[in-house]
């Protein structure tokens, strides 16, 4: 860990020109907190009572906008994974002061003294959040993982789920986690194996402010409940998008090949970090030549 030394308050400087370079907005307009207080106030009539499921969220434990949960159960040889997202569109009408605001923000934008977030608090980290022991709208995405790791969609439907834990990735212990979640990870990790998927999990660099504003860099290695809190996400993604490719319908991001420059660049920064990288073997053809 290192002390990223500041006696100008340049970095702070720094982040208020970027915060202005890139219109990163600070406050929400009143008409856009106006709306959200009443959409908060809102009771959900249509959503089905899914409440007596025993979901949890698995967060990093100072997270309060808790956007997934999840409750397992045992189907003969395969697991149901009834994956919950936050209902958040429930809240949200097409055009009214939420929407066009959450339009012109794009996303939640996140910066070493703070975050500009997608929507007003009263809603992400308050009435929308997944938050534990209350009531909340939801969309259930109903997965059936088999023995082999093959996740294929149920079912998905709007209803209201009730929190039990808010577990935390720093803390949680193996057996405070539901039965078959260990489980369930496993075979996702053998199903990548089995399409020959690669996974890079590098630490994730943090710049952190502590309490006399000095700031502070640092590398986080992830940590395993991430990693198979991955594997249920994961999960969930393939059988939609499945699902999504058998209707012949929806839009998909498709990651392209590395080119020679990249991976010959990825080389020289490994060489200079004293990173041992062994050359690739040479293809079949050539050993013919």
């Amino acid at each position: 860990m290192k002390t990223l030394r500041d006696p100008g308050c340049l970095l702070r400087a720094g982040l208020e020109r970027i915060r202005t370079q890139f219109s990163v907005p600070e406050i929400f307009p009143p008409e856009t907190l106006e709306a959200a207080q009443a959409a908060a106030a809102r009771t959900p009539q249509d959503h089905a009572d899914r409440t007596s499921l025993p979901f949890v969220t698995l967060d990093p434990a100072s997270s309060t906008d808790l956007d997934q949960a999840f409750a397992i159960e045992a189907s003969g040889a395969d697991w149901l994974l009834h994956y919950a997202i936050a209902d958040v569109a429930w809240f949200v009408n097409d055009g009214d002061p939420i929407d066009r605001e959450a339009w012109n923000r794009g996303t939640t934008t996140y910066l070493p003294d703070g975050k500009a977030s997608l929507y007003p608090p009263i809603l992400s980290e308050g009435a929308a959040s997944l938050l534990p022991q209350v009531d909340r709208p939801a969309v259930i995405l109903t997965v059936r993982i088999d023995p082999t790791g093959e996740a294929k969609l149920d079912g998905a439907e709007r209803a209201m789920i009730r929190s039990r834990a808010k577990l935390a990735y720093e803390t949680v212990r193996d057996d405070e986690l539901p039965d078959g979640f260990l489980d369930i990870a496993r075979r996702i990790d053998r199903a990548e194996d089995r399409r020959g998927a690669e996974r890079v999990d590098p630490p994730e660099q943090v710049v952190e402010v502590d309490g006399s504003g000095a700031f502070t860099l640092a590398f986080r290695p992830q940590l395993p409940s991430e990693r198979r809190n991955a594997a249920l996400s994961l999960a969930a993604n393939l059988a939609v998008a499945q699902t999504m490719l058998d209707a012949k319908t929806g839009l998909f991001r498709i990651m392209a090949m590395p080119d020679t420059k990249g991976e010959e660049k990825l080389r020289t920064t490994a060489l200079a970090l004293h990173l041992d990288w062994p050359a690739p073997c040479p293809s079949p053809s050539s050993n013919a030549a």
